[in-house]
């Protein structure tokens, strides 16, 4: 089994642990409760998908790589939020040694998944909420309600479009391609971090499954 494989597998596996934390959430919520096997269940599923990523990059690096000592540590490279490329293009070198020399468009892809890529920060994000619950405590969730403004419009397809954000009108109007609709939203987040529990799962799963996928294939 190769570790791409591996990947695979725990993606798998965090995709259905998912459908079951959607419900927990919800019962959360509904009792005002965060039972400890909830904080537990989310550690698991958030290391589940480092480790899917870490085995890409041990695959990586077994097809491309060049150890600079005997006992490499391979691990996949992130982007810290405070970071940019050329930083992270030294984290690439500790993470996946001769990486960059070899296969410079594969370097070239893994900056799409970082925070100035085009998939958000999920990535910094999901990692270094990881760090914290593996090295220090499990991440108190506390419940938390918001007032979440959604934009909606429509993009020529192969197109882009500049979007003044304090220039939407709410509910949009005549003359108005885009629209924003306010609305209220209560949901757990990791405690002093700002970050929605159950928003952060749902990008990082479905990313994490792009990410195996489009590294295997290259």
């Amino acid at each position: 089994m190769t570790q791409f494989e591996d990947a695979w597998h725990l993606v798998e596996h965090c995709e259905k642990e998912l459908v079951r934390l959607r419900e927990m959430h919800a019962h959360c919520l509904t009792e005002r409760l965060i039972p400890p096997a909830f904080l537990i269940d989310v550690k698991n599923l958030m290391e589940n998908l480092r480790s899917a990523l870490d085995y890409c990059a041990v695959a990586l690096f077994s097809a491309y790589g060049r150890p600079q000592s005997r006992t490499p540590k391979i691990y996949f490279p992130y982007a810290r939020h405070d970071s940019d490329k050329r930083t992270f293009r030294k984290t690439v070198e500790r993470s996946i040694p001769g990486l960059l020399a070899s296969r410079p468009d594969i370097v070239d892809r893994l900056e799409t998944y970082q925070h100035f890529g085009n998939t958000g920060d999920w990535l910094s994000t999901l990692a270094e909420l990881t760090n914290e619950n593996k090295h220090l405590r499990l991440t108190p969730q506390v419940v938390k309600q918001y007032t979440a403004v959604v934009i909606s419009g429509t993009v020529p397809q192969g197109g882009t479009v500049e979007i003044d954000l304090k220039r939407i009108p709410l509910g949009g109007g005549p003359g108005h391609p885009f629209h924003a609709a306010a609305d209220v939203w209560t949901g757990l987040e990791f405690d002093g971090s700002g970050v929605l529990v159950l928003l952060l799962l749902e990008q990082a799963v479905p990313q994490v499954r792009r990410v195996v996928e489009e590294l295997a294939g290259l």
